[in-house]
């Protein structure tokens, strides 16, 4: 499974903090063991987090260790919005210089 994850900026400063937590609950749900990557979307300016915050987040998760993770695509609450269907099928493939998604079938 690939994990599309995104978030608004509603909780204001405490942004870090509830994306954090609404992460951890995630990956408590169960079928979370089947995932095997995480794109997450573009955060709003008024979301205040910073890539170090969000790479510390990432690392304080068990089990993430493993996964790769992409962050900052163009998907979610900001411009330009590009949305996915739910429940379609998708490929993902990632290089440190480039990256591929396809959208298979729905």
């Amino acid at each position: 499974s690939i994990l599309f994850l995104e978030d608004d900026d509603a909780t204001g400063n405490d942004f870090a903090v509830e994306f954090d937590r609404n992460l951890e609950s995630l990956l408590q749900q169960p079928g979370s063991e089947s995932i095997r990557w995480i794109v997450i979307g573009r955060f709003q300016k008024n979301a205040k987090i910073s890539f170090d915050e969000l790479k510390y987040i990432i690392q304080t998760k068990r089990g993430l260790a493993d996964i790769p993770i992409i962050a900052n695509a163009d998907f979610g609450h900001t411009n330009p919005m590009f949305t996915f269907p739910i429940g379609g099928n998708a490929r993902l493939e990632a290089s440190e210089k480039n990256i591929k998604l396809t959208i298979v079938s729905h």
